[in-house]
């Protein structure tokens, strides 16, 4: 209702004299009367408003404070008018952005209490679209409602799955693809083994997301048949097939890790990279090795991810030994070029939240960030892989100089790490100058690492831009680098002053 004065209408007569001084007094006291109207109209809104007057309320809001749609959720609006609020809530303006928790749970309300079944299933999408995770949650409140229902009407017990199941069965029926949605999760939620084969029908729906959900909640409730999910394993849709992949992993067999392995070995990468990201929650040594082997896929992604589960599946220790997972690294060793350690330089490398939403840097795609323990493993098998690699297979020259960086790395723990494997892995290569000993070339050419190690860490510790703990490793190093020579030259019997500046040496002899 507008409740602003009309315009637009037909003019008064101009009148002249006492007439019109009359006409004016009365149109000046109805103006009066209409603007205290008004006032009191909107005094008493504001009352009810928490004091806000009219001309204090945000454009576009209601008296409440809401946003217009989700004021015509309320059922003073007709169904249709209910259901464009639902559906357009479901991508709400930037403007309304703010108001997101408040939206969300209108729609919860919508979904679970309107009179009309096509506004609760627009709410459902809705809900759907500001974040999957809310369809669980609706599917878990439906299961309390039915429960408290049964409760309170003395039937059952109040076992969530006996009360909600039938409901959730029957939607699977529904016309409605939303509703189907919801019957899926619920099965999956409060279902048990009784419900699998239920499940297992949903697997041939025409909506993605609901043989998605079908798939995951039949592993869920105890459903066991691995060839019952093979043929979804490669879907074209990347959500069905996501959910085959869990599912597989929830069963925790020796023929769904056998198809695991298949699909890592045979699937397009899409399919690949699904596989090595949930192997890593399997504690199992025929999973660990099936990452292994991604660890040589053709596609750097792939490669990555696997580089992470390993780290994962090492830093948990529990069936599957860090010491195995790396004498088995060591032992085939087939990953002398740089690409193997890459991969665990990705998992192992620090990036900036700026990255991160870019999508650049070394982290590894797909697989989100890594925890604290998985990097340090990473890190822990990158030095181990380097410090055994052959010196004539490659350049490695990239992967010492970010040993070297990473003596700044905000982990503490991987920062030590690169400290305590850099003098090894340089006294480890016998044809490496020993540091102090006769000066090389500029390029470090000459170096079979590729890189002045010495110099590096000199710069290092004389750079102001570092940290302080970088600098202090660095100068650390050095001395290593310095007693490691003294005692070589020791063994041999041979009388050797460590020289890193002309004056050493004259002050070594008293000159």
């Amino acid at each position: 209702m507008d409740d602003g004065p009309r315009t637009g209408g037909p003019s008064e007569p101009t009148e002249s004299g006492d007439a019109g001084r009359d006409r004016d007094a009365r149109r000046d006291r109805d103006a009066r009367r209409d603007r205290d109207a008004r006032r009191d109209r909107d005094d008493r809104r504001a009352r009810a408003d928490g004091g806000r007057t009219e001309d204090d309320r945000p454009p576009g809001r209601t008296d409440d404070g809401r946003p217009p749609a989700m004021a015509r959720l309320d059922r003073r609006f007709d169904a249709s008018a209910r259901r464009e609020a639902a559906e357009a809530l479901g991508n709400p303006s930037s403007s309304m952005s703010a108001e997101r928790d408040r939206i969300v749970e209108a729609l919860f309300g919508t979904a679970l209490d309107d009179p009309d079944e096509g506004v609760r299933a627009a709410a459902i999408e809705s809900l759907y679209f500001h974040g999957d995770d809310n369809v669980d949650r609706l599917a878990r409140r439906i299961a309390e409602r039915r429960s408290g229902e049964r409760r309170s009407s003395g039937k059952g017990n109040g076992d969530p799955g006996r009360s909600a199941a039938g409901t959730f069965a029957r939607w699977l029926d529904h016309d409605r693809a939303a509703y189907r949605m919801v019957g899926a999760t619920g099965l999956g939620v409060v279902g048990d083994e009784s419900v699998a084969s239920r499940l297992r029908e949903a697997f041939d729906d025409d909506d993605a997301r609901v043989r998605a959900r079908a798939v995951g909640g039949y592993a869920r409730v105890g459903g066991e048949n691995v060839e019952a999910v093979r043929p979804v394993v490669n879907a074209p849709n990347d959500l069905v097939r996501s959910a085959a992949v869990d599912a597989l992993v929830e069963m925790d067999t020796d023929e769904a890790v056998e198809l695991l392995a298949l699909a890592a070995r045979r699937g397009n990468e899409r399919l690949r990279l699904a596989v090595v990201e949930r192997l890593g929650d399997l504690d199992r040594r025929d999973a660990t090795g099936v990452l292994l082997g991604s660890l040589e896929d053709p596609s750097e992604a792939v490669r990555r991810a696997a580089a992470a589960s390993v780290a994962a599946v090492v830093a948990e220790a529990d069936a599957v030994p860090a010491g195995d997972v790396r004498d088995r690294l060591l032992t085939e060793r087939p990953f002398e070029s740089d690409g193997l350690l890459a991969a665990f330089r990705a998992v192992a490398a620090e990036r900036t939240a700026a990255d991160r939403a870019a999508g650049t840097g070394d982290g590894v795609a797909g697989a989100g960030v890594p925890d604290a323990d998985t990097r340090r493993y990473a890190a822990w098998l990158y030095c181990e892989l380097l410090e055994a690699a052959d010196p004539t297979a490659a350049d490695r020259s990239a992967a010492v100089e970010w040993l070297i960086d990473a003596l700044d790395h905000r982990d503490r723990l991987v920062a030590d790490l690169a400290a305590a494997y850099l003098p090894r892995i340089v006294s480890a290569d016998g044809t490496e100058r020993a540091p102090g000993a006769e000066e090389q070339p500029d390029d470090a050419t000459g170096s079979p690492l590729g890189v002045d190690v010495e110099r590096e860490l000199r710069a290092l510790a004389s750079d102001g831009t570092a940290s302080e703990a970088a600098r202090e490793r660095a100068r650390a190093v050095l001395r290593r680098f310095k007693r490691a020579v003294v005692e070589a030259a020791a063994d041999r019997h041979v009388e050797y002053v460590y020289v890193r500046w002309p004056a050493d040496y004259t002050e070594s002899y008293g000159e």
